[in-house]
């Protein structure tokens, strides 16, 4: 038993890196801004910001890339694979008329999905 315990044991300390990116990124039960999605990934090495992983995620075919009412909004692929969420919300104008505004963010558990995807592992994740 005292073997089987330490041989436990070390595999948790192993497996200590690998846990805490799995509750910060895969546990999170809220959605991330693309915006903070990309300083995570330049937090882990990947040389992207804001802009750029926006044109990657329209170039890619996870955002709508036709200008107006659907400029990056999630495609129809994107959604049914959980991996955005949209956030509606209303604006009042100064003319006492509304505006709607859409914000498209990541979810909570598909964070790792773009991490994969640009190449950082969730053992090599930085939390």
């Amino acid at each position: 038993e005292r073997e089987k315990r330490l041989a436990l044991e070390a595999q948790a300390e192993q497996d200590r890196p690998l846990v805490g990116f799995a509750r910060a990124v895969g546990g999170s039960e809220g959605a991330i801004l693309v915006k903070q999605l990309a300083g995570f990934m330049k937090q882990n090495g990947v040389d992207i910001g804001q802009n750029r992983l926006f044109e990657w995620l329209r170039e890619n075919g996870f955002l709508c890339r036709e200008r107006g009412e659907n400029w990056n909004k999630p495609t129809q692929k994107s959604m049914n694979l959980g991996l955005f969420e949209v956030k509606e919300s209303i604006s009042l104008n100064p003319d006492g008329t509304t505006r709607i505004f859409l914000t498209t963010k990541v979810t909570g558990k598909e964070q790792h999905y773009f991490l994969k995807k640009f190449g950082v592992t969730d053992a090599e994740a930085k939390v």
